[in-house]
């Protein structure tokens, strides 16, 4: 005999209870997790939600990041990267499934900055933040700098020094600003608006000194990048060291590899200036000498171009005497012209005259005339030609043409009606025949019958 162990006081509940309840105890006793560990199974649905497993050496959870989350982050998980994830710990009640409600993710350690950094540049260069078009020119020579950077670092000292030895007429303002940090990234779009705003200012110069990654990774920060290519006026990228590469440096109208260099470069068209303003007046004095020399030896030469009078005259009598000889032969040449346009004019107009136009028109009056005559007398040809053949269809086809060959045309009496069968009439009807020839008239003495 089976035991029945069930007591009639204890409650029976559904399956779908059941979830419920341990849903509510999990959400209740972890309202916020934070969890590292490598993914597998990752699964981007349609609807934008994420799906995958987050796994250590000897467990797994599931995970899901809806799309209302999951849209914020800049990257796209795959199997086998390591994450650090916080979220809620749940129950998907459908399936009794222990799961994890993810808030936010990230890459675990520097991989994950550089992760991130690569992302974030992919993203940026296919929106074309980093195209050569959008690229400022630098001025050519800046009188005003702005300088974005800590004002209590090396960096502005540096800067200073170069401007110093190489442009000290630059006029030179500092924008502080922090430069490290999780609040770095809003302060330095702060300062960069800031610097634009600034009257009469030709450059800005970003600049900050060497670090790690994590030291430089305000200026790999998307609204830092945004307000670079937002700046209306040309701006130098100086961050870090020759080897440190940011975004800022894509989105920047010029790259510096260090601060101090950044200096150099916009004070180098000055260093040129001179070297060239020197050049202009080696040049100008070798110049001036030249032409003092040239102007000396000009006069020696018309000092031995000086002649006697006469001989310049007979020069003159000489010119006089070729002019004239060239005037008549001109003078002949158009008289010879003129010549041969009155007589082919003559020529023309004898061609053109009246009686000639009259005659043309009277030979061309009798040709007209006998062409005429010609297509009338051949249409009338065509005509007659036509008629003949249709008399001679009509005559084939006609009445007359049946009758002449015996036949006659039958029709009762009085009503005109042609008689073709025996049906038509009655005994002792009258009857008409037309013939070829006249006409009769008869009685019906007897009839057959209509047979085929």
């Amino acid at each position: 005999m089976v035991e029945n162990l069930l007591d009639n006081t204890q409650e029976i509940i559904s399956v779908s209870e059941i979830n419920r309840r341990a849903k509510s105890i999990l959400e209740e006793n972890f309202p916020l997790v934070w969890i590292q560990g490598e993914v597998s199974n990752f699964f981007s649905a349609a609807s934008g939600h994420w799906y995958f497993s987050l796994k250590d050496e000897s467990s797994e959870i599931r995970c899901a990041m809806f799309a209302n989350k999951s849209h914020r982050i800049t990257f796209e998980p795959k199997d086998g990267d390591h994450l650090v994830l916080n979220g809620t710990l749940s129950i998907f009640e459908g399936r009794g499934q222990y799961q994890i409600i993810v808030e936010h993710i990230e890459l675990a350690g520097e991989g994950a900055l550089l992760k991130a950094f690569e992302e974030l540049k992919k993203k940026l260069l296919t929106e074309g933040l980093f195209d050569d078009s959008l690229k400022k020119k630098l001025p050519s020579y800046p009188r005003s700098i702005a300088v974005v950077t800590s004002p209590d670092g090396a960096v502005i000292q540096d800067i200073i020094n170069v401007l110093s030895r190489r442009s000290p007429f630059f006029n030179l303002t500092v924008v502080p600003t922090l430069v490290q940090g999780e609040k770095a990234a809003p302060l330095i779009c702060e300062a960069l608006n800031k610097a634009s705003n600034l009257e009469n200012i030709d450059l800005i110069i970003l600049a900050r000194g060497g670090g790690s990654i994590e030291d430089l990774w305000a200026f790999n920060n998307e609204e830092v990048a945004r307000a670079i290519a937002n700046c209306p006026i040309p701006l130098v990228s100086a961050v870090g060291h020759e080897t440190d590469f940011t975004i800022s440096d894509f989105v920047a109208d010029i790259r510096a590899p260090t601060p101090s260099i950044a200096a150099e470069i916009i004070s180098q068209p000055y260093s040129e200036l001179k070297e060239t303003l020197e050049g202009y007046q080696s040049y100008l004095l070798k110049s001036v000498e030249s032409q003092f020399d040239s102007q000396r030896t000009r006069i020696t030469n018309l000092i031995k171009r000086i002649r006697h009078p006469g001989d310049k005259l007979r020069e003159i009598g000489q010119k006089v005497d070729y002019l004239e000889t060239a005037l008549i032969q001109e003078m002949h040449q158009k008289v010879s012209f003129k010549k041969n346009h009155l007589n082919l004019t003559q020529l023309s107009l004898q061609q053109n005259s009246p009686q000639n136009k009259v005659k043309e028109a009277k030979v061309y009056l009798q040709n007209a005339s006998k062409d005429l005559l010609k297509a009338f007398k051949l249409k009338i040809e065509r005509k007659n030609k036509l008629l003949g053949e249709l008399v001679a269809t009509i005559e084939a086809v006609s009445p007359l043409s049946v009758l002449a060959r015996g036949y006659s045309i039958i029709s009762i009496e009085p009503e005109g009606k042609i008689l073709s069968s025996s049906n038509q009439v009655k005994i002792g009807q009258t009857i008409s025949a037309v013939l070829n020839k006249g006409s009769i008239r008869a009685e019906i003495k007897s009839k057959d019958k209509d047979e085929n």
